[in-house]
């Protein structure tokens, strides 16, 4: 059959002009298939409205249900009262004074429930814009990959380069995000009978991050940095970083790892430990009772209006309490 006899019907009236681009007169291409189309009217409809808004309305208080009997104790320690200051000054007022000092202050509360394991203790930043733009760019992808041959990226600026002992240094990590990293350090004791609670970490870091993310130079990591210089507001080499695990230095250390993830809203918390329930008085939780948590109080939030709590919780089938805030 020609092209031309193609297009023609079979009581020999044309479909299309021989060239021509128009499609075909048939019903598939003219749409003009037979179709179900629905009747909907309100009587149809009232129904299914009616049983979608049960069912989600259910399934919203069942999740509201286990969120609310999620165990989570939520303390603000910003201003605690330093310990031996003849003024009795807070951290935050010393922090604030002194840049970079720091200082030493306990807080007493009560667990007014018994948390069942696992128990993860996080430490919540509040007024803390993590997501500004300028913030989140900051970094140098390559160099937290443990490439350190390369000059550190435009990106890093201010904190690229570094004068140490009248020598200019590339830092690592540069940039704003890792200069910024989280810094107070934690002991909870509990105080009848008085005893550590034991905070481990390990376990908040995907494997994938450890091994396309973040990963350590080639060779021993002091001498891979050896003319790097660490960020102006830490206090620790990089190489320093966990002195109680070798595994856990470097752009492999979780705390860096879980800080270099910067959160979206400006009331944020990042897991920082856990408890250690191979311990026996802790085995079966954390119980209630009272209890003192130490802090060594290095970083300041105050001079921008900010806060600092820790939270313990013990999350559900589907997490910890998941808040629009933070309180």
């Amino acid at each position: 059959m020609s092209p031309a006899e193609a297009n023609r019907l079979s009581d020999g009236v044309p479909i299309r002009p021989p060239g021509s681009r128009r499609p075909t007169a048939s019903a598939f291409y003219q749409q003009r298939l037979a179709v179900w189309k629905p009747n909907i009217t309100p009587k149809t409809l009232w129904p299914v409205l009616i049983a979608c808004g049960v069912v989600f309305t259910s399934i919203g208080f069942g999740l509201q249900h286990v969120a609310h009997n999620t165990p989570e104790f939520t303390l603000d320690y910003t201003y605690c009262t330093a310990q031996g200051d003849a003024s009795n000054r807070s951290c935050a007022e010393i922090i604030n004074v002194h840049t970079g000092a720091v200082c030493e202050c306990a807080v007493n509360f009560i667990l007014p429930q018994h948390f069942p394991n696992d128990v993860f203790f996080y430490y919540a930043l509040e007024n803390f814009h993590q997501n500004h733009r300028l913030f989140v760019i900051s970094r140098d992808d390559n160099q937290l990959r443990g490439d350190v041959m390369k000059s550190p990226s435009p990106r890093c600026r201010p904190f690229d380069y570094a004068t140490t002992r009248n020598q200019t240094l590339p830092i690592a990590p540069c940039g704003l995000i890792a200069n910024a990293i989280f810094n107070d350090t934690f002991d909870l004791y509990q105080q009848t009978p008085h005893r550590p609670v034991p905070l481990v970490g390990g376990g908040s870091v995907w494997p994938h991050e450890r091994e396309l993310k973040f990963r350590n130079p080639p060779g021993e990591l002091r001498d891979a940095l050896q003319h790097f210089s660490r960020p102006p507001a830490w206090s620790r080499e990089l190489w320093e970083l966990d002195p109680a695990n070798a595994d856990n230095n470097g752009f492999q250390n979780e705390d860096l790892i879980n800080w270099m993830r910067s959160a979206a809203l400006p009331s944020f918390r990042k897991r920082h430990r856990r408890v250690d329930h191979s311990v026996k008085p802790f085995a079966r939780g954390l119980p209630s009772g009272r209890y003192t948590l130490h802090v060594r109080y290095t970083y300041p939030v105050a001079s921008f209006g900010g806060r600092k709590l820790i939270v313990l919780s013990t999350p559900s089938w589907m997490g910890a309490r998941n808040k629009s805030t933070i309180m």
